[in-house]
């Protein structure tokens, strides 16, 4: 999984800087890859959400600066999870995209704090693996090559079904990932540390 962050470059602000780190770190330590604006900056019309699964932005004071990469996103149905920290007011140009009905699946407003960050950013890592947004085509290309004695088996495993082989070890991997306790279990305890 690939999301891209987006977050004012140059934060003098000591919790600003540890929520962009904390978002970093939260993402890689999950699994997914994160490209961002201050890691390697691009300029936006070199930006591509075609690879991407999702955009992520920290807005505390850059609405105007995002608009761009907002309806790109969008124009991809591409989910995005726009952050403002508690207690700010909801600027009137987000408003128009939490309120449309066609937009709002796609455009996830939350308010976050050192405390809850974590836990925001698993639950969009949950939409787009599970939820209402999850691409029903597989993205991610990954070369695999077998023993002919496997070949064989996945060829006499999928025979006569409807099921073909890359499906077969998709479901075989989905599967593991829902039966791995020590991956379950570390979700788990991200997930109860954040709510503390």
């Amino acid at each position: 999984m690939k999301v891209y962050f987006y977050s004012k470059e140059k934060v003098i602000e000591t919790e600003r800087k540890k929520i962009q780190q904390t978002v970093v770190d939260d993402f890689y330590k999950n699994g997914v890859l994160v490209l961002s604006n201050f890691m390697a900056p691009t300029t936006d019309s070199q930006l591509s959400f075609v690879n991407m699964d999702g955009l992520v932005i920290e807005g505390a004071d850059v609405v105007s600066e995002v608009g761009y990469l907002i309806a790109k996103a969008l124009s991809q149905k591409k989910p995005i999870l726009y952050l403002l920290p508690k207690g700010t007011v909801l600027p009137d140009q987000l408003r128009d995209l939490t309120n449309d009905n066609n937009l709002k699946k796609f455009f996830i407003l939350k308010f976050y704090n050192l405390k809850n960050i974590n836990n925001l950013l698993l639950e969009f890592i949950d939409i787009i693996e599970t939820g209402e947004l999850r691409k029903e085509v597989p993205t991610i290309k990954f070369t695999l090559r077998f023993t002919p004695r496997a070949e064989r088996y996945l060829r006499w495993k999928t025979h006569n079904t409807k099921v073909s082989k890359a499906d077969f070890l998709r479901n075989l991997i989905d599967a593991s990932i829902n039966s791995d306790e020590n991956y379950q279990k570390n979700l788990r305890s991200q997930r109860k540390t954040d709510n503390k």
